[in-house]
């Protein structure tokens, strides 16, 4: 009698798994922080957020070719090579373990190896970097296949184990942008420009292009909750301006498109959460992603 019940219910317990794996797909969540990069020859494929590494499974078919399938490395890399230029690939992702697949979908995505690789360029930021889905741009402004946007949320001023990180890669990387939030200040700004100046000099030797983002700034109600922010954030930002202008390095400048203009250099109140240092999609949609279509233009004219 307890032999047929637990039969029973491992019966019952197998039949609702597979309807919720075969039918139950839209309740399901999708897979996040995975970066696919057509390069020459090959394609990458990234774990930028290092998420559940020991339980994500990814895998590369195509026409006339042997499926392959392969697990992060410790850097969070799959690197499929051997693979011919233009051919379409489908790379599929998922968890592996019971709790994965029962709460996350299958990420599948094509991607075609590019002759000479794709842009790969990398923004190191926090929340409002997050909050930009930067690695999405490329679509929504139809910018094209061959810039790959990549995004690594490091929530402090220190982004030297990311940029290590991403020196480390067995592939090409483009362009970093370096940017840094409005929560770590006020700050002593002298010592944090010469720490930032050591990460430029280790992307430049590994010819990778610097770009410094300004610190978004914060709105007049912010400022006075939290004295001496304000202040620290425009000078951090004046000698970020000054130092790129005398080294010929590129900047992102954040805080010249979120702010009020003329003397006033206050976030936008239109742009600001409720709490004035984070950002509503409508700075996003108008300010950044056009400030960055300009950054691509000028990367791609430097590259040339």
């Amino acid at each position: 009698m307890n032999l047929r019940l637990i039969i029973t219910f491992i019966i019952i317990v197998l039949i609702i798994f597979i309807f919720i794996m075969w039918k139950g797909s839209s309740m399901r969540k999708d897979l996040s922080f995975q970066e696919i990069i057509p390069l020459d020859q090959s394609i990458a494929v990234i774990n930028a957020g290092n998420w559940y590494t020991k339980n994500l499974e990814v895998s590369l078919s195509g026409e006339n070719t042997e499926k392959q399938t392969k697990y992060y490395d410790k850097s969070g890399l799959c690197l499929f090579q051997g693979l011919s230029n233009k051919q379409e690939y489908e790379v599929t992702i998922k968890r592996t373990d019971i709790k994965g697949m029962l709460l996350y979908k299958k990420l599948r995505q094509t991607a075609a190896p590019i002759e000479n690789g794709s842009e790969y360029i990398v923004l190191i930021g926090a929340s409002v970097g997050k909050s930009w889905e930067f690695p999405e741009l490329p679509k929504r402004k139809n910018i094209g296949d061959g810039i790959i946007l990549g995004n690594r949320t490091i929530y402090e001023f220190d982004k030297s184990s990311a940029i290590d990180s991403l020196i480390g890669l067995p592939i090409p990387v483009s362009a970093v942008i370096i940017k840094e939030c409005s929560a770590y200040f006020p700050r002593d700004t002298g010592l944090s420009l010469e720490q930032i100046k050591k990460w430029v000099s280790k992307l430049q030797t590994k010819n990778i292009t610097p770009v410094l983002a300004t610190v978004v700034t914060i709105t007049k109600e912010h400022d006075q909750t939290h004295p001496g922010r304000y202040q620290s954030i425009l000078e951090f930002n004046d000698m970020i301006r000054k130092h790129a202008d005398q080294e010929g390095i590129l900047v992102l400048d954040l805080e010249e498109a979120v702010r009020n203009g003329g003397n006033d250099r206050h976030l936008k109140p239109e742009y600001a959460q409720p709490d004035g240092n984070h950002l509503v999609k409508k700075a996003y949609d108008e300010a950044l992603d056009p400030l960055m279509e300009e950054l691509i233009n000028k990367l791609a004219k430097s590259d040339g």
